[in-house]
């Protein structure tokens, strides 16, 4: 090793019968001194890392006491996989990794990455082993666990065994990996590796001109700029230099823009039409505005109403709805005294027809009985019925006596009496209620419900203008509206504010 070390030549296995190059894992398995191993590490060329005889995962050093402090501190049978990110953890820490894991935002494939790339026997690149377990999830479409890909990649030793996909930058022609290529909004979506994007960044910045793609006139957004591989501070110097070149367009005369209303932001934003009303969401500090007045934006509203609305709104709030709600609860006193005293008559009504009703439907009964079992006297055409016995029948009584009714007297037999005809029965007349059902005081609005009791609106109609679709009735309105103003508030949104509608028709004519 002194040998090497004076020569300053790659250490191999021996100088003259064995040219195998150590690695920094042979290196850690021959007994150095600590100057000497951080002497000679240097001239290691090989990258193969040493790996943990407890956890079998190959270990980045820089010094020889590296592997030893890893071994020492290693216990797998303390690790347990985190259900997010797959990566073993302790699990001592593993609530506390779980939480973050799963609320940093970073995503699952990101963090198995960033913990398996010091990893592997071989150093690769975090694009290979993104691209790597990306292949492995389409052949197997189960959980990838670390330890195997360490494992897949060490057979491979330092070659990795697939061909990432690439693209041509069109600048500089150039071959890249994609993570290393931007590719523009434009309708063409140019590509460009990061390197040439920034330089033509620069480029035109010391043209005077303003950012847009390389190869293209298309003017480069907010989102695309904070792209730059570049330092904040650097990004920060290219945004505020685009800002300032589209409000020079704009004073040129050339095209309208459209400017944040937060007096704290400089973003701008330059719309292919400058008469098109639509929804504006700031880049930069994501305040959300209506392109024509700048306020907040406003559904099934004209700009020019927003004023209006708004004004009757705050005296609703602040004067009308007392007033209101006292004269609709003397309105429902009176509904409540009419709809009563018409319920009443109207069940002495259906009580009474009724009771005709079934002295109607026992009269046709009778006759229908009378029509099946009697018939007329010969002699004074009384209605006569033979109960049992022979023939013999005499009027008013039985024919050996008892039972005497009224009758004449006369004897005839049950062959000579007429069968009984059926007398018309006229039907009764249903009696009518006199008093006109009460009318509601509250207008129903038809297939329209309320977001806070779900049931159809009856009364004011309360419709949110700055919602894509918020309905309240009078009923929930001052209880729900102050429920979702809070929520605004909380959320650090401005206020929203509600249109009275007080008919359909009223509400027809907005849309």
């Amino acid at each position: 090793m002194k040998e090497f070390l004076a020569s300053k030549l790659m250490p191999v296995c021996h100088a003259a019968f064995c040219d195998y190059q150590l690695s920094r894992y042979d290196l850690a398995c021959i007994p150095l001194t600590q100057r000497m191993f951080h002497q000679i590490l240097p001239l290691v060329q090989t990258q193969q890392r040493p790996q943990c005889p407890r956890c079998c995962f190959y270990v980045e050093i820089q010094q020889i006491v590296d592997l030893d402090q890893h071994i020492e501190s290693c216990h797998p049978e303390n690790m347990v996989p985190c259900e997010y990110c797959y990566c073993p953890t302790d699990f001592s820490e593993y609530e506390e990794h779980r939480q973050q894991c799963a609320s940093d935002g970073t995503g699952r494939q990101q963090k198995l990455v960033e913990y398996i790339l010091p990893r592997t026997k071989y150093p690769f690149r975090a694009q290979q082993i993104d691209f790597f377990i990306e292949n492995k999830k389409k052949d197997h479409h189960s959980i990838i666990h670390p330890l195997s890909i360490v494992e897949e990649l060490a057979e491979y030793n330092d070659v990795f065994p697939m061909e990432l996909p690439t693209r041509d930058c069109d600048i500089c022609m150039e071959s890249c990996f994609l993570d290393d290529i931007f590719v523009f909004g434009c309708d063409e979506s140019h590509k460009l590796c990061y390197k040439c994007y920034e330089q033509s960044c620069i480029v035109k910045m010391n043209n005077n001109e303003i950012l847009t793609c390389a190869t293209c006139p298309y003017q480069l957004q907010y989102g695309e700029l904070k792209q730059l591989r570049i330092s904040p501070d650097q990004r920060n110097l290219v945004v505020e230099y685009q800002v300032q070149k589209t409000f020079d367009r704009y004073a040129s005369g050339s095209r309208g823009v459209i400017k944040c209303p937060n007096q704290a932001c400089m973003w701008a934003f330059e719309p292919g039409n400058p008469n098109e009303h639509f929804r504006v969401t700031c880049q930069m500090c994501a305040n959300e505005f209506c392109s024509f007045c700048n306020q907040q934006y406003h559904y099934r509203t004209v700009c020019e109403e927003i004023p209006v609305i708004t004004e009757r709104w705050f005296f609703w709030c602040n004067t009308e709805r007392g007033r209101y709600l006292a004269e609709r609860a003397k309105q429902d006193a009176n509904y409540a005294v009419q709809l009563a005293e018409y319920e009443k008559q109207h069940a002495a009504s259906r009580q009474r027809n009724e009771e005709l009703r079934r002295r109607y439907e026992t009269s046709v009964e009778d006759e229908k009985y009378k029509a099946q079992n009697c018939r007329y006297c010969p002699h004074c055409n009384r209605v006569v019925e033979r109960m049992e016995g022979c023939d013999s029948m005499v009027c008013g009584r039985d024919y050996h006596g008892g039972n005497v009714q009224s009758g004449c007297g006369k004897n005839f037999t049950w062959e000579q009496a007429k069968r009984y005809k059926s007398a018309a029965i006229r039907r009764p007349e249903q009696l009518a209620n006199e008093l006109p059902a009460p009318e509601s005081p509250l207008v129903v609005h038809e297939n329209i419900n309320c977001d806070g009791c779900h049931e159809a609106v009856r009364g004011i109609r309360f419709d949110c203008v700055h919602c894509p679709s918020l309905i309240y009735c009078e009923k929930c309105e001052q209880r729900c509206t102050l429920a979702h103003s809070d929520e605004n508030r909380r959320q650090g949104q401005r206020q929203h504010v509600f249109r009275l509608i007080m008919t359909p028709f009223e509400d027809a004519a907005y849309f």
